[in-house]
């Protein structure tokens, strides 16, 4: 189910990657219970996993679903996992990986929302 163009497409061979970055992308969209061990696998002992998205909203976790077309036209559900910097480097040290370094690059205007930058190791 990960589907990330480029990224993920060579996830599901037997072939090893040095690195897998999703920048707003598929793993802000899927179960961290799925792709977190299809990307370990994947990676080359070393290599390096970088994501980005918003981080989240003070005092939710989880899955959280949206309206994929806002409040207009078709149904359509969206899903999204969003943690707290903390809990990204324990789940992710949880399922193998290592030097994870987790953190909220704030804006460059204070009142704006800021990036959530998750970084680690095979």
């Amino acid at each position: 189910m990960l589907n990330a163009g480029v990224t993920f497409i060579n996830i599901l061979s037997d072939r090893s990657q040095e690195a897998i970055y999703s920048i707003f992308g598929a793993l802000w969209f899927t179960d961290p219970d799925q792709w977190m061990p299809l990307v370990r696998a994947r990676l080359s002992p070393g290599g390096k996993l970088v994501f980005s998205y918003a981080p989240a909203v003070p005092g939710t976790a989880g899955v959280q679903g949206m309206y994929g077309a806002g409040f207009t036209g078709q149904q359509l559900w969206i899903y999204r996992w969003t943690y707290e910097p903390e809990v990204w480097a324990r789940m992710l040290t949880g399922a193998g990986f290592g030097e994870v370094n987790a953190r909220v690059e704030p804006a460059p205007n204070p009142e704006n929302v800021g990036t959530l930058i998750v970084q680690a190791r095979a």
